[in-house]
């Protein structure tokens, strides 16, 4: 399998990731999803693009079993397995690139947080939301983190990520980015609108799919309200809410 960029940025990426006010939103936001979709105890539940396993452990704390992670990079995965060593919460995580996912079950819940931003192509992206769809319940729901545009991302604020460079060509531009970390830590993605995002999902076979705002969590002592209301008048992400026909 070829090497991915968090292969080589995985750990730094793990950790930026647990300390960006934006990820923060994100989680928060897929915590309120999921209290939505109703008691997940016992309901199996699939992360795809899990990175270290954030995401993976929020679906186990909601009660959801048996809860698998996939992610396409080696070395985040062995990152998710090593702090499900630590401290155990009955996940399996596996190394499967989303576009070619193969059937893994028939799962109440995926997650997806920033995968669907990697497909280089339109077909490519078609792919993985036909692969997470097949892995679903004929009642199951894809929560689908997707980053927004605009002039925002060249900002270097304290939400924890700017862009670098954006570059044009393909069928969507490539947005170079870095993490506000010391030093930096470097990623890139392509840029779709949310059009791509709804047609990739109706094609692969989804028959409804809706768009919920970002939600903040309470400020603390890293956060104020004062911050987070700032940061809803342009927030880095949206959820994306996929469910079967």
């Amino acid at each position: 399998m070829k090497k991915t960029q968090y292969d080589v940025i995985g750990r730094r990426y793990a950790e930026m990731k647990e300390n960006a006010a934006f990820c923060v939103a994100d989680s928060y936001t897929l915590l309120d999803a999921l209290r939505a979709c109703g008691d997940l105890r016992g309901r199996p539940a699939l992360d795809v693009a899990c990175g270290h396993g954030d995401i993976s452990r929020l679906l186990a704390g909601r009660g959801a079993a048996p809860v698998i992670g996939v992610d396409v990079s080696a070395e985040m995965v062995r990152l998710a397995r090593a702090l499900e060593r630590q401290d155990p919460r009955g996940i399996q995580y596996l190394v499967a690139d989303a576009a070619e996912l193969p059937v893994l079950g028939s799962f109440a819940v995926a997650t997806a947080s920033y995968l669907f931003n990697y497909a280089p192509t339109r077909a490519v992206k078609r792919a993985m939301f036909a692969a997470v769809r097949a892995n679903l319940a004929p009642d199951g729901t894809l929560l689908a983190v997707v980053p927004n545009t605009g002039p925002f991302l060249e900002e270097a604020g304290a939400t924890g990520a700017r862009l670098v460079e954006r570059v044009p060509g393909g069928e969507a531009p490539l947005m170079r980015m870095e993490f506000l970390s010391d030093p930096p830590v470097p990623f890139a993605y392509y840029e779709w609108q949310r059009a791509d995002y709804e047609q990739a999902a109706r094609e692969a076979g989804f028959g409804t799919v809706r768009w919920q705002s970002t939600r903040t969590p309470p400020p603390d002592e890293r956060w104020s309200t004062a911050f987070w209301a700032d940061y809803q008048q342009a927030p880095r992400s949206s959820l994306m809410i996929c469910r079967q026909p």
